[in-house]
C-alpha cells in the first residue's frame, strides 16, 4: 500500500509491505529471469542499448547486466548493487547468487512463510552449508593440485565455457584456458622467505585475428617505437640494460605547467630555456649509459633525435595503466632500473617491442585475438576474472563441482540432515514444526532452482538418487554433468523439479575419473552466504520512503 506525507514541502511516498505489491514483485521475477537465461555454456545473451541508440552490449555476464541494467525499485537496486560488490571481490558466482537470492524471496512468499520464520531457518541452514562444505566429509568439493596443470585448466576452462558471449569453440576455448593458466603461472614468484607475491598480468587485445593468435609472453609487450629498427636494438648488444622511467610530460610545452601564473623577464625565450634543460637532462642520461628512456606522456621531437642519435631507444605515451607494471618489471634501484632484453615479436596484425626481466619480477603480457570488438572485450573481461579466480585457489586450494552438481547434491545433504532433527531444531528456533519444514524445502527448493537454470533447451534434469548429481540425458555423453559420476543401468533418477524421497548422498570412491567441470570454492561458498543475508534482509524489509519531489 502506498501513502503519501508533504513536509516542509516535500513529498514522501511510503510504501508499506514493499513484496506485497505486486509489480514489486514482477520487477523481481524479470529480473530473476534475465539471470537464468544468462546462466551456464548454453545461457543466452542479452543485448542492451538505450533508446536513442548508441552502442550496443552483447554479453551474459552478470557484472556487465547490472552495470548497465538499470533499476529505480530500492529493493532490486540492493540485490544488485550485492551481487556487483561480490563479483568486483571474487570475479565468479554473480548469476548464482542473484538466482538463489530472487528464488529464496520467492519461495518465501509463495509458501505463505512469516519472514522472521524464514530468516531464522535460513540462517540456520547457510550455517551447516556452510560447515559442510568446509569439512572434511564434504562431497561436491575437490582439491586443487599444483602439481600439475589439470585442476587449474578445468577451473579455468568452466569459466570460459560458462560465458557463451565469447563465442569459442572446444578448441578454442583449450587454447585460452591454458594460456590463462599460464598467465596466472608467470604471475607467481617466490622470495627468499618464501613468501608468495603476485606480479601482474597485462592485457592486449588485438581485433580481427583468429583467437588461436592469442599468445602470452613473459615481460611487458609495448608498441614499436617510432623509427626503431632490428638494427638499432642489434647495436645495443646483450643486456642487461639500464632504464630510465618519467611520470611528467617532457614536451617543453608551458600549457603542460598548469594552471598558474608565470612571471617572463623580458629577453627570455621560456620555450626555448625549457628545451635547454630537456637537453641537458638528455646529456646526462647519455653519460650514464641509459638504453632505454621511456615516459608517460610525450616527449619533445629534439630530445627523442638527440637520445636516438647515441643509441638510447625512446618509448613514449607509455600511458598510465603501463606505469605500475613498467616499474614492477624493471625493479628500480636509486635512480634506474633494469631491462635483461629487448626483442620485437609479431602478434597477429601488430609489431610489439617485449621487454624482458632483469632478475625474477613477474610480469607478463596476454595478447588476445578475436573475429570482432565485442567478442574481444568480453574474452578479455573474462580471461582476467578467471586469472583472479585461480588466484583465490591459493588461499583456499578447492575447488566446487560444477554443471549443478554441487547445488543438488547440498540440497540432498541439508534436506536429509534436517529431516531426523526436524522436532528439535523447530523447538531451537521458537518456531512450529510445519514452519521448519516449509522453510527447509523453500532452502533446497531454491538451490535445486539454480542447477535447473543451467538447461535452456527444454531438456530434462534429473538428479539420481544414490549420489545426487544432476544429469541432463545425452547420448554422446555418459557421466553426470560434472563428469564425475559414471552412469549405469542401476542407477535410478528422477526430474529434478519434482518431489523424490529423502537421502543421503553417497561419497565417491575409488574412482578414475575427474570433473569436466569445476566451480571456485571461494566465490560460491561467499556467493551462498551473502544470498542468504541479502535475501533475509529484503524480507525483513516493511517500508520503503520515497522522496517524490
Amino acid at each position: 500500500m502506498r501513502t503519501c506525507v508533504r513536509r516542509k514541502h516535500h513529498l514522501f511516498g511510503f510504501y508499506h509491505e514493499p513484496l506485497s505489491n505486486s509489480n514489486i514483485c514482477q520487477k523481481m521475477a524479470l529480473l530473476r529471469n534475465i539471470l537464468s537465461t544468462a546462466y551456464g555454456p548454453t545461457g543466452r545473451l542479452k543485448q542492451i542499448h538505450n533508446n536513442v541508440g548508441g552502442h550496443v552490449l552483447t554479453t551474459s555476464t552478470s557484472t556487465a547486466l547490472l552495470k548497465r541494467v538499470d533499476t529505480s525499485e530500492p529493493l532490486l537496486q540492493m540485490i544488485s548493487t550485492a551481487v556487483q560488490h561480490h563479483t568486483a571481490c571474487y570475479s565468479e558466482c554473480g548469476i548464482f547468487m542473484g538466482i538463489f537470492t530472487l528464488r529464496l524471496i520467492e519461495n518465501t512468499l509463495n509458501n505463505g512463510l512469516r519472514t522472521a520464520t524464514a530468516a531464522k531457518v535460513y540462517k540456520h541452514l547457510v550455517e551447516e552449508c556452510t560447515m559442510y562444505l568446509k569439512g572434511d566429509s564434504c562431497g561436491c568439493k575437490v582439491p586443487v593440485d599444483f602439481s600439475s596443470s589439470d585442476s587449474l585448466i578445468a577451473l579455468a576452462r568452466s569459466m570460459i565455457a560458462s560465458k557463451p558471449a565469447c563465442m569459442l569453440n572446444s578448441t578454442e576455448t583449450k587454447h585460452i584456458s591454458s594460456l590463462i593458466v599460464q598467465a596466472f603461472l608467470y604471475s607467481i614468484h617466490c622470495n627468499s622467505s618464501g613468501v608468495s607475491c603476485f606480479g601482474r598480468t597485462v592485457t592486449i587485445g588485438i581485433e580481427g585475428q583468429s583467437v588461436s593468435d592469442s599468445s602470452v609472453f613473459p615481460g611487458l609487450l609495448v608498441d614499436v617505437p617510432e623509427m626503431l629498427q632490428p638494427a638499432d636494438l642489434e647495436r645495443l648488444g646483450s643486456g642487461p640494460f639500464k632504464v630510465v622511467l618519467f611520470s611528467v610530460s617532457l614536451s617543453g610545452d608551458l600549457s603542460e605547467v598548469g594552471d598558474v601564473t608565470l612571471e617572463i623577464h623580458r629577453g627570455v625565450d621560456p620555450e626555448r630555456d625549457l628545451l635547454q634543460q630537456l637537453l641537458k637532462l638528455g646529456e646526462k642520461v647519455v653519460m650514464d649509459k641509459v638504453s632505454l628512456f621511456a615516459c608517460q606522456k610525450v616527449v619533445h621531437p629534439i630530445l627523442q633525435h638527440y637520445l636516438r642519435k647515441h643509441g638510447v631507444v625512446v618509448i613514449e605515451r607509455l600511458g598510465l595503466a603501463l606505469m605500475e607494471p613498467f616499474v614492477q618489471l624493471t625493479v628500480p634501484v636509486e635512480a634506474f632500473g633494469m631491462v635483461k632484453e629487448f626483442c620485437l615479436q609479431s602478434c597477429g596484425s601488430r609489431e610489439l617491442l617485449q621487454l624482458l626481466p632483469s632478475k625474477d619480477a613477474a610480469v607478463s603480457t596476454m595478447v588476445l585475438c578475436h573475429r570482432n570488438e565485442t567478442m574481444l572485450e568480453e574474452l578479455k573481461m573474462t580471461c582476467k576474472r578467471a586469472e583472479h579466480v585461480l588466484r583465490l585457489t591459493l588461499r583456499e586450494p578447492y575447488a566446487l563441482l560444477g554443471g549443478g552438481c554441487t547445488e543438488t547434491l547440498l540440497a540432498t545433504h541439508i534436506r536429509h540432515m534436517n529431516c531426523s532433527k526436524t522436532s528439535t531444531m523447530a523447538q531451537a528456533l521458537c518456531i512450529s514444526h510445519s514452519e521448519f519444514i516449509m522453510a527447509v524445502e523453500a532452502f533446497c527448493s531454491s538451490l535445486r532452482s539454480v542447477a535447473l537454470s543451467l538447461e535452456h533447451d527444454g531438456q530434462d534434469c534429473l538428479v539420481d538418487l544414490t549420489y545426487a548429481h544432476r544429469w541432463v540425458p545425452d547420448i554422446y555423453s555418459k557421466t553426470c554433468s560434472c563428469g564425475l559420476v559414471e552412469d549405469r543401468s542401476n542407477l535410478e533418477k528422477t526430474p529434478l523439479n519434482t518431489a523424490y524421497h529423502t537421502f543421503f548422498p553417497v561419497s565417491l570412491i575409488n574412482t578414475d575419473n575427474q570433473p569436466r567441470i569445476l566451480d571456485s570454492f571461494s566465490a560460491k561458498l561467499n556467493a551462498l552466504n551473502v544470498a542468504v543475508e541479502m535475501a533475509n534482509f529484503v524480507l525483513d524489509v516493511k517500508y520503503i520512503i520515497k522522496d517524490i519531489n
